[in-house]
């Protein structure tokens, strides 16, 4: 592969660096792929491997506790069985002892490729915890690492009192601060948004809101009222409490919502979308009611088995729509007695906080604009509308798309149930002539 030619991995790249490291490929041969240095790979590893990724499940194959060979401890998880739990297969030590204390790996500096592989442990060298490369963490570090020391001021105190000196007798000559940064752009060292910015923040002493003309003249939007009491009692399923599980958790949770017809219509699309892959699925309502969700929960449930719907869908994230708010329906099990996944609620008027989901809808509404009656929309169609949505490459992950990144991980049996398949990018169509309705 020819020389990369930007500066800097992408999303896509870093997916690329964690699938090759699962098959044990060296770093050479990754570097090689990816057009870059194997110091870059390297490199990239050591800053962005975290201790803990729910894309790794070593804790729970692996007993990797520092007494395991001394410890003599039984019954531990309260099953009455008399074998020590460290030779327990099915409760770990890791999960359920209190004494449980991490060992570190030991391992060589020549053999970096068992750094993220499902069931090893990064060996940087002997007396180094286990440590682990996911892709998608490894890429909201680096951006994390890349913005935060931007944020703030960006300038000495003096060049700001300079400037206000500078600025404020054209402000009081009524000129705007456009006409100013366009004859005199040289002489400032912020741009014209940020000198707004400073302003608002009130940065400088001598100048504020009511010395820019236009801006005095805007009106004051008016606050909305207060929000509306929910009618459900959502005590521990608020977006407060949501914020308070683990990161992880939090990014393999499912944000669901409905896109509506057109009037006169009540058919709907309930999308649910994996935060960590932005794979969207599209259930086909005959009506936009409670019934109807819980139904194609249902469906899901019964197309993948209530492990695995646990497993992928044990968190969703949803909003105060009147067809999300019997949770007990939504949670409780088609296949048995328990819950089958907890369900939370954003804040009122604020879809910002499942806004992934709310992004992803831009994409299905170039086939299925607002305004598009659903009357003749049928689950076969609307499979078709999935299959292309999710096989249309996305720039925040490298132009991959979301069906790649899924393909291989969600069950086989709901890609197969719901007819979702891959669409070659040459074939994919995200126009409304896709499907006739």
């Amino acid at each position: 592969m020819p020389k990369k030619e930007r500066g800097h991995l992408t999303q896509g790249d870093r997916i690329f660096i964690e699938e090759r490291l699962r098959d044990s490929t060296s770093i050479p041969d990754i570097a090689s792929k990816l057009g870059v240095e194997p110091s870059t790979v390297r490199q990239e590893i050591q800053r962005n491997a975290v201790k803990e990724s729910p894309s790794f499940l070593v804790v729970e194959t692996r007993n990797i506790c520092l007494r395991k060979d001394a410890c003599k401890l039984s019954a531990i998880c309260g099953n009455g069985c008399i074998m020590p739990c460290r030779t327990c297969k099915k409760s770990l030590c890791n999960q359920v002892c209190p004494e449980f204390k991490r060992t570190f790996a030991r391992g060589s500096r020549n053999r970096p490729t068992s750094a993220t592989t499902a069931g090893n442990a990064t060996a940087w060298g002997c007396g180094y915890e286990y440590r682990f490369y996911d892709g998608k963490l490894a890429h909201e570090t680096a951006m994390k690492r890349k913005t935060e020391p931007r944020a703030g001021i960006d300038c000495t105190r003096e060049q700001l009192v300079e400037m206000a000196d500078f600025v404020r007798p054209m402000l009081k000559k009524g000129q705007s601060p456009e006409h100013i940064w366009s004859n005199h752009k040289e002489k400032l060292p912020i741009s014209l948004r940020t000198f707004y910015n400073y302003v608002e923040m009130g940065v400088f002493d001598s100048i504020v809101n009511l010395d820019l003309p236009k801006k005095v003249v805007f009106k004051v939007r008016k606050e909305k009222d207060a929000l509306p009491v929910p009618r459900h009692d959502l005590e521990g399923r608020t977006y407060e409490d949501f914020q308070k599980l683990p990161p992880e958790e939090q990014m393999n949770a499912v944000e669901m919502d409905c896109v509506v017809s057109a009037k006169g219509c009540d058919k709907a699309i309930l999308t649910l979308l994996f935060r960590r892959f932005s794979f969207q699925l599209m259930l086909y309502l005959q009506a936009k009611n409670q019934a109807e969700v819980a139904k194609a929960l249902d469906m899901v449930e019964g197309l993948i088995g209530p492990r695995a719907f646990k497993k992928w869908f044990g968190t969703i994230l949803t909003d105060h729509g009147s067809e999300f708010l019997d949770f007990l329906a939504l949670e409780k099990s088609c296949k048995g007695k328990g819950k089958r996944c907890r369900v939370y609620y954003c804040d009122p008027m604020e879809s910002g906080q499942k806004g992934r989901c709310e992004k992803n809808h831009v994409e299905l509404r170039k086939i299925l604009p607002k305004g598009t009656s659903f009357q003749n929309l049928t689950a076969r169609k609307l499979a078709v509308v999935c299959s292309h949505v999710n096989s249309y490459g996305r720039p925040v992950v490298g132009g991959a798309s979301p069906y790649q990144l899924t393909s291989q991980v969600l069950p086989e049996d709901l890609f197969v149930g719901l007819g979702i398949g891959r669409i070659a990018p040459e074939d994919v169509v995200m126009k409304p002539g896709l499907v006739a309705l």
